[in-house]
């Protein structure tokens, strides 16, 4: 799949997180036990949440990724067990969409990293997914990546 990367200035977004950190490769095995946490806050009425599911890494001790799961939240909450008021970076950031299965999502990582080397943009090491509304039919299914860079 060819990937169209650009470049954009964004606000600061507001989410709710578990943060966790593992090797990248358990990402997919482990995500919904962290999310469900988020979920099931929010079905106490603690939090009100947007829907989206958003996914923020950063690099942490050797082979391992700090890793807040969350969702969207549309107001400011206390913190609820292990689900935080957090915020998804802002600034200029290298982006792109992947649509289709997420297992394939590294290649769309993978092009806006190189992206950012050949246009001489330099990485902040956080980058985040976030995901659109689900759909069985995985051509239907949208992610947008996102590398924020250095100021």
């Amino acid at each position: 799949m060819a990937y169209t990367v650009s470049l954009q200035h964004i606000e600061p977004r507001p989410f709710a997180a578990v943060r966790a950190q593992m090797p990248i490769r358990d990402v997919p095995s482990r995500f919904r036990e962290y999310l469900d946490q988020v979920y099931a806050a929010a079905k106490t009425g603690a939090i009100s949440l947007d829907g989206q599911n958003i996914f923020v890494y950063r690099a942490a001790p050797p082979n391992l990724t700090e890793i807040e799961f969350g969702v969207g939240a549309k107001t400011p909450f206390a913190p609820v067990g292990r689900v935080e008021y957090r915020h998804v970076p802002g600034g200029d950031v290298a982006t792109t969409t992947h649509w289709g299965n997420y297992s394939l999502l590294g290649p769309a990582h993978q092009a806006v990293v190189d992206w950012c080397k050949a246009e001489g943009h330099a990485l902040a090491g956080v980058s985040w997914e976030v995901y659109g509304h689900w759909s069985d039919d995985p051509s239907k299914r949208r992610t947008d990546i996102y590398q924020l860079l250095r100021a």
